[in-house]
């Protein structure tokens, strides 16, 4: 039995593009963790090792670790031959600010700013130009208001986004929106009130662009 077994090295494809270098002032790339080693455990018969990865999930990159997974042997094969797929690459994930897109409570397409219609031109311009897995849009809140009133308006905001990525030529089936209120906080702001709350919120008003640069 032949077998390739390598020890994780974080995926050099799309590190280019996940630099932290701001595609405008209202939009911020978040990089990705450096490398990560993740030694190889023994061998075990009929199981591959597939090395862990780098993933987006709740506002944050998170370590998935390694797994051993079953070997399927094709029928009538003479030999097992498992070549190991690499990880997938870290997405791209860039944050627009909310307060920036919009006016104060709006969130419909036509409420957009120029300078954000501007900036989502851009990031659809680059999704247009290279190959990609799926984009998801996701919308968030402050803390601030009801849960009902904060899923409505995060939600509606994905979508205007999502609508504008669509009109700039993204194709619909590849974008996913979501609106998810006040989760995942940037920040936690628990000193101020008022007026200076809702500046210490502010990073936490943002919709977000991940893009998955394979499925």
């Amino acid at each position: 039995m032949k077998r390739w077994l390598t020890p994780f090295l974080a995926p050099l494809i799309g590190v280019a593009l996940l630099a932290p270098v701001a595609a405008s002032a209202q939009v911020i790339l978040v990089p990705p963790p450096g490398p990560r080693y993740e030694p190889i455990p023994p061998p075990r018969h009929g199981m591959a090792w597939h090395p862990g990865y780098w993933r987006w999930w709740h506002g944050a990159y998170v370590w998935a670790p390694g797994v051993w997974v079953p070997v399927v042997v094709q029928p009538g094969a003479y030999y097992q031959q498992v070549i190991v797929a690499p990880p997938p690459p870290p997405p791209r994930v860039e944050r627009l600010s909310a307060d920036a897109l919009f006016p104060f409570d709006r969130g419909n397409v036509s409420d957009i700013r120029p300078e954000g219609i501007a900036d989502i031109a851009q990031i659809a311009a680059r999704l247009r130009a290279q190959p990609f897995g799926h984009v998801e849009v996701r919308g968030y809140t402050d803390r601030l208001g009801t849960y009902a009133y904060n899923i409505n308006l995060s939600q509606r905001r994905a979508d205007a986004v999502k609508a504008v990525l669509i009109q700039q030529g993204v194709p619909a089936e590849k974008i996913r929106a979501e609106g998810l209120a006040s989760q995942d906080p940037v920040v936690n702001c628990s000193g101020p009130n008022g007026d200076a709350l809702i500046r210490c919120l502010q990073p936490n008003r943002r919709v977000e662009i991940v893009t998955y640069l394979r499925d």
